[in-house]
């Protein structure tokens, strides 16, 4: 577990005074008390997400890859990580005006009368191949981005993934309650 430590000596002296240390200790940025991050992982996370506090970590596995999916609060997102800090991808929460255009119209198009309840940019930086017995985890020369739209339609949810070009790369799948 890796926590951030900062201290700072302040130090104010008048003429005749002692000198009196300030000491400040920053909260840790990536633990969470139910379970311990590597530091691999916690680094990955200050990196892409500084600042942000988590909110629920989920640990799987990926073709004998460990993955570490982290939702941070308000907010703020999630990030896919491997156990030795290599990021598969960063989420963001995004309006619609933050979509490429082409990106709008698919979801528009392909949603009906349903309602968008959440808007999110994936930034991919690695994905994982699963073509061997054992997983590699492939780094992305250029990043590539994926929209996802949460949906809601008759009280049912749903998501649908678009590419920034409009071509659906996954089509809605509704949710079985």
């Amino acid at each position: 577990m890796v926590l951030g430590l900062t201290i700072s000596t302040g130090c104010t002296k008048k003429e005749g005074e002692e000198v009196v240390e300030k000491l400040e200790v920053e909260e840790p940025k990536a633990v969470m008390p139910e379970i311990e991050l590597p530091a691999a992982v916690s680094n990955a996370i200050n990196t892409h997400v500084p600042g942000a506090k988590i909110d629920k970590v989920e640990v799987a596995e990926e073709a004998g890859i460990t993955l570490y999916d982290i939702e941070f609060k308000a907010e703020r997102g999630e990030i896919e990580v491997t156990e030795d800090g290599t990021v598969i991808d960063v989420v963001t929460i995004i309006t619609m005006e933050g979509l490429p255009e082409a990106a709008a119209k698919a979801i528009q198009d392909a949603i009906e009368d349903a309602t968008i309840l959440r808007l999110e940019k994936s930034e991919i930086y690695s994905e994982i191949n699963t073509k061997d017995e054992k997983g590699t985890v492939v780094k992305l020369n250029t990043h590539r981005f994926v929209y996802e739209a949460e949906l809601e339609k008759d009280g049912q949810t749903g998501e649908i993934e678009v590419d920034a070009d409009g071509n659906i790369t996954e089509p809605i799948k509704w949710d079985e309650n």
